[in-house]
């Protein structure tokens, strides 16, 4: 079974050397390795370009390809956060300060179009609606086997009211902020708040305990789509204050170095003076005593040399004299623009406590207060990423308990541990176990060694997934996690406390997941937050993670763990928080617009379900969801799906046995296209984590494109089998245009275009499905961008890299094919000389380029579409990181399309071929689609909260009277309202849908 890890560059030393070697050469071989590693992709991570160095990319594609068919999908955590770097670069600042700046003006510019703000009170609107799809269910999921869960987005923070626990907060990674008011609830009902913040990539946030209705949201997630500032509500979400951000200057003895937060990844406010709200970065602790209105960097002492710090958790200890007393777990670094994944692991960790409400600290690294955990005295505890929680204060608070879940610098599969203080941090025991941290759980799973089997739950990801939490009732019962599995004790305060494991993330595998005690429950892989919480009947547990929520209560029942003895609940339904990747999408054209299906992020391929369940969408592949594409010519189709690296998945949902490709069995895997040297590719070619597939609708049978870093590849007709040679490679690779993303055209056989590296392009025509791949041949096209200097030419600084999309017009009968298209960039504002642009034309193949940006957001552009209906070539939509607009004037005024939709990143497009509908997938707020029709079948319920107050009162009765009778087909005020939309099985607001209101009428949404 391969592990679900991360991929390095190092040596491989033969197991007979390592077992011989003496520990400390072994401490030695693994410091050298790690500097090695670090050595070979230290620029890449530092100053990313469009490509992934060759090196990394042979050493992750030789890994990959040596466990390519494995049963089971995984995702791999630190390659995709290297082809996420290499796909969109590293914002600065500059551009987050920017891109919330765009964001307000755009909000400002188009009231009318935005998600009903609180307190609106309008009645009219002037463009047909955006209706949400989801995904918010799932019927079942298929990795490998079939089983039933729920998953949703990333989660990033938790939040339950102290007094009311039925009202619950979460923060995604990509979705922003959502509110329940029935949290105990089997099923809550989940509502969005913030979808105008303009950046909905959360890290984490805190509720004032003081007051449960003022919340603090960290905008930046730890890993994707970054921020650097800090948003504040005082009810509950209703509205929303200026973003502050997180900037300041270390002292002198630091280097006196400027930083500027990015990503947050902890909120805390002070209990006893809520003025004090404590916030850790990447780069740093900040604190502000005015609620939030300034923050100030804190700098944190150190074991002998001063450097700045990066801050993973913060917890509570207690208060004496008013004073609150802290501790806090991050690490001590040379920071300089360092990656965020030695910001948490290649460094060493250190743990912090204060007892005067956080404005100096002390190291217990510096005073020899933690564990090592390499057993040598000579060196540093060699701790890396140390993940913190804290019991209830005591009313000592000298001696409040606190736990740490920790890793090694090297963040390896050796050693890590769990350590307990009494003392409220001061010193540190390991409570772990065993020789060297390598303490295993009573129940370990005992068929597949690779899981689950020692005390460290990190399996070489600690800098992705690890968290712990006490419960505040019982200090002897806590919860933990990472990557595959959950542990938990209820003796912890024992000297030796024994530890369980109490789920699994793939339970329909009995040989992973099989126990002494039974089979584990499941919780999806990847922890992320932990929470315990107090209810009137007990308590309970809270892990968010890469697929959601999950809550149990009964985790800490004494006795066997199993799946009938423990249960883990998934309150995910509702939740439209899917990271996606791509759309595919059936067209009202060809009699199959119910189809959609999308890749997400560590959440598979989603297929649409049944048209008695719009909205659910089941996982028919596992791992990393990437490309999907829906090929249709006349009445055969082939449905096309792809995971990271290359591989790609094919079903024929003609053929009556597969459900109609709703099922995870009849997906067949494809055995990637070979990349030989030779053929104009360099060496460096291989195949890549973010795996493009096009379908390919134009010729006399289905087909679809996928491309490699240098090549594109066809495959036409129904594949057979897995054999390789299926995919044929259309013409030469240009070495020097690395594959960026790929476009077909929706009118012209063999048309096909590439978004190349470089700002460049190539552009191929008359390769027809009956023309021999290799005859085929591409044109590469200038440099795009405008000519600033004057100088005659485009210089590389005037071209706007990061390419990320092409488009070719519907009707060319007055220009050839591939003469004409629309390309755009996801180049990041601060890398832009002004005046550069996003979107261009040309109409000459390349050679020549029009900037038709003009009034769009000074925001990355990620895809660009034409409307295939004007047959003038005058509409084209732009997918936007603030969502969609459109021109009908090629390019000359921008407007924002549609009404309701948040400010998200739009990731991919589909546009009917007779313009009649319009789909998209988002980074964070699932699938959304345009489609004026009054049969459509419904989209997301909503729930009646029409200004978005909180509340169901008259603004909310009157706004869905006035709409009874309206659909997405509607063209006269007043225009459909999804949110108005509650119960029935089409878009239309009906009567049925103002008596589930009335229902409703004086209580919560």
């Amino acid at each position: 079974m391969h592990l679900r890890r991360r991929v390095v560059v190092s040596l491989a030393l033969g197991a007979g050397v390592l077992s011989l070697a003496a520990p400390a050469s072994v401490r030695a071989y693994r410091v050298w390795a790690e500097e090695q590693r670090r050595l070979r992709f230290e620029d890449f991570m530092r100053k990313p370009g469009e490509d992934v160095p060759p090196q990394l990319r042979t050493a992750v594609e030789e890994e990959m390809f040596e466990n390519t068919y494995v049963e089971r999908d995984i995702d791999d955590a630190f390659s995709r956060w290297m082809a996420h770097k290499a796909q969109w670069g590293v914002p600065t600042a500059e551009d987050s300060t920017i891109l919330l700046g765009e964001a307000r003006a755009e909000a400002q510019r188009w009231p009318e179009l935005m998600p009903r703000p609180p307190g609106s009170k309008g009645l009219g609107q002037n463009a047909n609606s955006w209706v949400n799809l989801g995904p918010t269910d799932a019927r079942f999921q298929h990795n490998g086997r079939q089983y039933l869960q729920v998953d949703s987005g990333r989660i990033s923070g938790i939040a339950v009211h102290p007094k009311d626990q039925n009202i619950g907060y979460l923060s995604t990674s990509g979705g922003g902020v959502w509110k329940t008011f029935n949290l105990l609830a089997e099923e809550p009902s989940w509502q969005p708040i913030g979808e105008t913040l303009g950046n909905l990539a959360v890290g984490d946030m805190a509720m004032d305990p003081n007051n449960p209705d003022t919340l603090y949201v960290g905008l930046g997630d730890f890993v994707d789509m970054p921020g650097g500032q800090v948003v504040k509500t005082t009810n509950g979400g209703g509205r929303w204050e200026t973003p502050v951000a997180l900037t300041g200057r270390y002292p002198a003895n630091v280097g006196n170095r400027a930083v500027e937060a990015l990503r947050v990844r902890a909120i805390k406010v002070d209990p006893n003076a809520p003025n004090i709200v404590l916030v850790g970065t990447e780069v740093g602790l900040f604190r502000s005593t005015d609620a939030g209105a300034s923050f100030q960097l804190v700098d944190l002492p150190n074991f002998g040399e001063q450097v700045p710090e990066a801050v993973w958790n913060i917890a509570y200890t207690g208060q004496v004299g008013g004073q609150s007393r802290w501790a806090l777990s991050g690490v001590a670094y040379d920071y300089v623009d360092a990656p965020v994944h030695t910001a948490g692991t290649v460094y060493q960790g250190d743990i912090w406590v204060s007892t005067d409400s956080g404005q100096s600290w002390s190291s217990r690294l510096a005073a020899n207060g933690l564990p090592d955990l390499d057993n040598d005295p000579s060196t540093l505890p060699d701790a890396g990423r140390i993940s913190l929680a804290a019991g209830s204060p005591a009313a000592d608070p000298s001696q409040t308990v606190l736990f740490a879940l920790t890793t090694r610098v090297s963040d390896d599969t050796l050693g890590g541990g769990i350590w307990r203080s009494k003392d409220a941090g001061q010193t540190w025991q390991d409570v772990s176990g065993g020789e060297d941290g390598e303490g295993q759980p009573r129940n370990i799973t005992f068929v597949d060694t690779s899981q689950c089997i020692s005390i460290n739950v990190h399996n070489n990801q600690a800098w992705y997934n690890s968290t712990i939490a006490v419960d505040p009732g019982d200090e002897n019962r806590v919860i933990l996690g990472g990557t595959y599995c959950g542990l938990r004790t209820i003796n912890g305060l024992a000297d030796k406390p024994t530890w369980e494991v109490v789920s699994h993330w793939l339970p329909a595998y009995t040989d992973s997941a099989m126990t002494d005690d039974g089979v584990l429950p499941y919780v999806h892989a990847d922890w992320h937050r932990t929470l315990v919480v107090r209810t009137p009947t007990g308590y309970m547990t809270m892990v968010g993670g890469d697929g959601g929520l999950y809550t149990s209560t009964n985790v800490f029942n004494p006795g066997p763990i199993n799946q009938q003895t423990v249960q883990w609940r998934f309150p995910n339904r509702g939740l439209a928080t899917h990271l996606m990747y791509n759309v595919a999408s059936g067209d009202p054209a060809t009699g199959n617009q119910f189809i959609a299906f999308a890749g997400l992020q560590d959440n598979g391929t989603r297929f649409r379900d049944t048209q008695g369940s719009p909205t659910t969408f089941n996982q028919i592949i596992g791992g990393d969801g990437i490309g999907v594409a829906a090929s249709r010519v006349g009445e055969d189709s082939i449905y096309w799906g792809s995971v990271q690296y290359s591989s790609t998945r094919y079903c024929d949902p003609d053929v009556p046995a597969n459900n109609g490709c709703n099922s995870g069995a009849p997906w067949r895997t494809l055995v990637p296209p070979t990349t030989p040297a030779g053929g104009g590719c360099a060496f460096a070619d291989a195949t890549t984590f973010l795996t493009k597939v096009m379908a390919v609708n134009t010729g006399n049978r289905p087909a679809a494109i996928t491309g490699t870093t240098y090549g594109v590849f066809r495959l036409a007709g129904t594949p057979v089998g897995t054999d390789r040679r299926q995919w044929q490679r259309l013409g030469a690779c240009d070495s020097g245009v690395a594959v960026r993303a790929l476009s077909v055209s929706t009118t012209v056989d063999g048309l096909y275009g590439v978004a190349g590296s470089g700002g460049r392009f190539r552009v191929m025509s008359g390769c027809t499905l009956d023309t021999p791949a290799s005859q085929c041949t591409w044109t590469t096209t200038n440099r795009m961008g405008v000519d600033l200097n004057g100088n005659g030419t485009i210089d590389a600084t005037e071209t706007p890299t990061f390419t990320s999309s092409i488009d070719f017009p519907p009707n060319h009968t007055d220009i050839a094919p591939g003469s004409m298209f629309v390309a755009s960039s996801q180049a990041l504002a601060s890398a832009l000389p002004p005046g550069t642009g996003r979107v261009y034309l040309s109409r000459d193949r390349g050679q020549t380029w029009q900037n038709i940006t003009n009034n769009l957001p000074n925001v990355p552009v990620n895809v660009v579409r034409f409307d295939p209906s004007d047959t003038t070539n005058q509409t084209i939509f732009a997918g936007t990181d603030l969502g969609v607009y459109r021109t009908s004037n090629q390019g000359a005024t921008w407007e924002r399309y549609g009404v309701g939709l948040p400010l998200v990143r739009v990731m991919d497009m589909f546009v009917g071929r007779t313009g009649g509908i319009l789909r998209i997938a988002t980074f964070g707020r699932g699938m959304w689609e345009i489609y004026p029709s009054a049969t459509a079948e419904r989209g997301v319920a909503g729930n009646g909260d029409f200004d978005r107050n909180g509340q169901v009162d008259f603004v909310d009765l009157l706004a869905t009277a006035n709409r009874v009778g309206t659909s997405p087909a509607t063209q006269s005020q007043p225009y459909y309202d999804w949110n108005q939309d509650l119960v029935g099985t089409v878009n239309t607001v009906d009567d049925a849908d103002l008596a589930q209101l009335l229902t409703r009428y004086g209580g919560r949404p």
